[in-house]
């Protein structure tokens, strides 16, 4: 009985693989690499109609048959043929290498190719869901895994596809790609005009592409990025992390006080959670904790780096080795990054190239105004309108990448994240001359908008071009000469304090001295209610004296640490010194209060605008938005009341004004307006409108300086590009004709995307302000696309009508982050 238990136990039991999971997907991707050159071939076969047609019934001996249940058709398979490049040929794909039962069609695949290009966040399991659906199948995970294997294995066809095209095209060198995917910054031409700076690039990190640790560990496989920087060249710099300036170091004091010059920096990245190398929250569970990358203005990805401590320096050597000389890069914390790379082992490269660090034009108006002078791109000559915001942009689109290779193994972490890069490169290519096009009108606009403003200013003051910037220098002046408080300001400061304090104890003692009921007669004690009220009177004498005993020994705490032999009184000198220092000091930290609740609502206006925030959030942060427009109108009107009380008063803000996110570079002129400075003509605020007036206009002539110098290399890549492709595949119809069928849909493509340029780069010269040398005038440009050229010119004029959103309230603060940014 126990023997035939036994064996009916064991007669069900889960029988163990023998080989484990790695070693099953090391054997499966061992033996597709091994089929690749071949799969390659029919893919390129099939798709130029150029497979070899399937064989007649009467074959040789040593032909093989195998059934593909998807299609249930009979393949026939060649004695030396895999059975994979056997399906290939028809137009389908196995689900595995050795002996596919499945295969899906390369249309199929393709499709959900270009969907996941477009849509990053349409996983495998939904697509594979919509097909079971189109087929009246039922769902099961193993469907999901052996199209996911199809999948892998067609984006590596289609990689290797593409090495073969550049191959040919001779676009396989070094750096090619980040040398040639922006023309408007890249593709130089003769006795072209030299712009200072001669690039502009930004630079940010973004912690939502994390990857969690151990996910896919059973992966082996290594994916290769053009974007990516190579680990070895990023642990180069490893040892360079430790002189970062990014955690909060000891300031010493000086005879004269700390001067904001050595605290400026630390200041700003305090607002900012990336300035710190190592933060002591971090959670463990993620290998990978985001992604770090680089791109140009025009918004083309430059190199992409996992968010390690040594991501930024590498990034920054990338960006010197390749590009060179005069170059401009922004980054949140751009001003604290400078003195990294002082203390790197890249600054004399930084140095002798004439690299400079500045802050965002958004980011930048959280940093204080001293940083803001030196560092914000409105003050900084040369960079025309741009503002530096790229990677935020692009952050706002990657977002939707992260649910899917959150638990993604490393290399479908890094080959998702590098289509969707592909994608969004090629978007901002078909874009670049919409950004030239509308970049133009910008300043123009700007120019003739803001004009009449200025020139009536310097009229009304008898003042010149050169004022404006005398004014920024003597407010830059002021502000990294002025010395924070001192021991003896803050000492005298606090004995006043504890004086006032010790008088209004005084007053509420002194007070019971005296006291007597209005009602009280000979029977009153006899009384129990009265009794209450007695005692209750009793315990407020009784607290009042301890209150009084307290101030008195603070007091006498300070004289004595003070060495004040003589207790100050009111009519004293030092003691009126001391109070006016006190109700000034209130003052700043009312204006500190209202800076720091604007600061946070421009954080929180920055997350909620930010594509992929999931409903919920959304609607919290909106929520706390809104909680946060009521504290700063009740900090407004805090300060408001100590404002009017100064010496000398301070102006009373509207809300309005507030709200406007360039008024936080005011907040420091307010808090050391004690210093005599409010005379000064920089001082005004009228006057300090017109002046971001006059950099606004100085910008916008350096962008149409720039966008005409941007504008011919594109017009003349465009034609060199079609001539290049063309004349490949047309050399290539000979000796590979199926290399060459690529390269022609590769310069149908791009001829598409080049006649667009050509369209809007003529109305580009039709401008009224154009003012750049003219190219030939759309030439080469294919015009049975009439429809389409119709419809590209209405959206490049903007005719078309757009319905928005009108209840939504973070319209307003749109436009105004809008203005702060132009």
């Amino acid at each position: 009985m126990n023997n035939g238990l036994c064996s009916l136990q064991g007669r069900y039991r889960h029988r163990r693989p023998l080989r484990s999971r790695l070693q099953r997907n090391r054997h499966c991707h061992s033996a597709w690499m091994s089929q690749m050159p071949a799969l390659v071939a029919g893919y390129l076969r099939w798709k130029h109609h150029a497979a070899t047609p399937t064989p007649t019934p009467n074959v040789e001996v040593g032909t093989f048959m195998f059934h593909v249940s998807t299609v249930d058709i009979l393949v026939l398979q060649a004695a030396d043929e895999l059975a994979n490049v056997s399906l290939i040929n028809m137009g389908l794909l196995g689900c595995s290498p050795i002996q596919p039962k499945i295969a899906v069609s390369l249309q199929c695949l393709e499709l959900y190719h270009q969907i996941r290009r477009r849509k990053p966040s349409f996983s495998v399991q939904a697509m594979v869901k919509v097909l079971c659906a189109l087929h009246n199948r039922s769902y099961f995970q193993a469907l999901r895994d052996q199209f996911a294997i199809a999948f892998d294995a067609y984006l590596n066809i289609l990689r290797r596809v593409r090495e073969l095209a550049n191959t040919a095209l001779k676009r396989d060198t070094p750096h090619w790609r980040m040398l040639h995917s922006c023309p408007a910054c890249n593709y130089k031409q003769e006795n072209e005009p030299t712009l200072i700076p001669a690039r502009m690039d930004s630079m940010d990190g973004n912690n939502s592409l994390k990857r969690v640790d151990g996910s896919g560990h059973a992966d082996e496989r290594i994916f290769e990025s053009s974007y990516l920087i190579p680990p070895d060249e990023v642990d180069v710099f490893k040892d360079d992390v430790r002189l970062r300036p990014g955690t909060r170091a000891v300031v010493t004091n000086t005879a004269g006080g700390i001067s904001p010059a050595d605290v400026s920096e630390s200041t700003c990245t305090d607002n900012w959670k990336t300035a710190n190398t190592i933060s002591d929250n971090t959670v463990k569970v993620f290998e990978q904790t985001g992604i770090f990358i680089s791109a140009c203005r025009h918004g083309m990805i430059q190199t992409l780096v996992e968010m390690r401590a040594k991501y930024a320096l590498a990034t920054t050597n990338k960006v010197l080795d390749v590009y060179g000389l005069n170059g401009v890069t922004g980054y949140d914390i751009g001003c604290s990054y400078q003195k990294t790379v002082d203390a790197s082992s890249i600054s004399i490269k930084a140095h002798s190239n004439h690299h400079r660090f500045i802050v965002n034009s958004f980011h930048g108006h959280a940093h204080n105004h001293r940083c803001q002078l030196r560092f914000h791109p409105l003050y900084q000559h040369g960079l025309g309108l741009e503002d530096l915001e790229t990677c935020e942009r692009i952050f706002s689109a990657s977002n939707a990448v992260a649910p899917i290779i959150r638990h993604a193994s490393y290399f479908h972490w890094l080959q998702f994240i590098d289509l969707h890069f592909q994608q969004w490169d090629s978007d901002r290519y078909l874009e670049l001359s919409m950004f030239l096009y509308n970049n133009y009108k910008q300043a123009l606009g700007i120019i003739d908008d803001l004009s009449p403003a200025v020139k009536e200013l310097k009229l009304a003051l008898n003042i010149s071009d050169g004022d404006f910037e005398r004014w920024n220098m003597e407010e830059l002046e002021f502000l990294e000469t002025l010395t924070e408080e001192t021991e003896e300001d803050i000492e005298a400061m606090t004995y006043v304090e504890a004086l006032r304090s010790l008088a209004k104890a005084d007053v509420t003692t002194v007070q019971f001295l005296t006291y007597t009921p209005a009602d009280f007669t000979a029977t009153h004690g006899l009384q129990k209610k009265k009794q209450v009220l007695a005692s209750a009177r009793e315990a407020e004498r009784h607290a009042a004296h301890r209150k009084l005993i307290l101030e008195m020994n603070v007091v006498d705490d300070i004289e004595r640490r003070m060495g004040i032999a003589e207790r100050w009184q009111p009519q004293d000198t030092k003691y009126q010194e001391g109070l006016v220092y006190l109700t000034n000091r209130q003052f700043i930290r009312a204006i500190e209060q209202l800076q720091g609740l604007v600061v946070q609502r421009l954080f929180e206006l920055a997350k909620a605008n930010i594509a992929g925030t999931g409903y919920k959030l959304r609607q919290h942060i909106s929520n706390t938005i809104s909680r946060r427009s009521g504290a700063i109108r009740r900090a407004l009107e805090k300060y408001n009341q100590l404002a009017i009380v100064q010496t000398p008063p301070r102006d009373v803000i509207e809300y309005s004004e507030v709200a406007s996110y360039a008024w936080l570079g005011e907040f420091d002129l307010l808090k050391h307006s004690r210093h005599r400075i409010l005379e000064k003509p920089w001082t005004s605020k009228g006057n300090r409108e017109v002046a971001n007036n006059f950099f606004k206009i100085q910008r916008a002539h350096e962008e149409v300086r720039r966008l005409n110098v941007e504008v011919a290399p594109l017009s003349a890549w465009v034609d060199y590009e079609d001539a290049h492709l063309k004349s490949t595949f047309e050399s290539l119809v000979e000796s590979d004709p199926t290399l060459s069928h690529e390269i022609s849909c590769m310069y149908k493509e791009r001829k598409r995307a080049n006649d667009v340029h050509r369209r809007r780069i003529q109305a580009i010269y039709d401008l009224s302000g154009y003012c750049g040398s003219r190219g030939t005038e759309t030439r080469g440009i294919d015009d049975h696309r009439g429809g389409d050229a119709d419809e590209m010119m209405e959206d490049l004029r903007g005719t078309r009508s757009i319905e928005a959103d009108k209840d939504d309230a973070l319209w307003d603060e749109a436009d105004r982050l809008e203005a702060c940014m132009i």
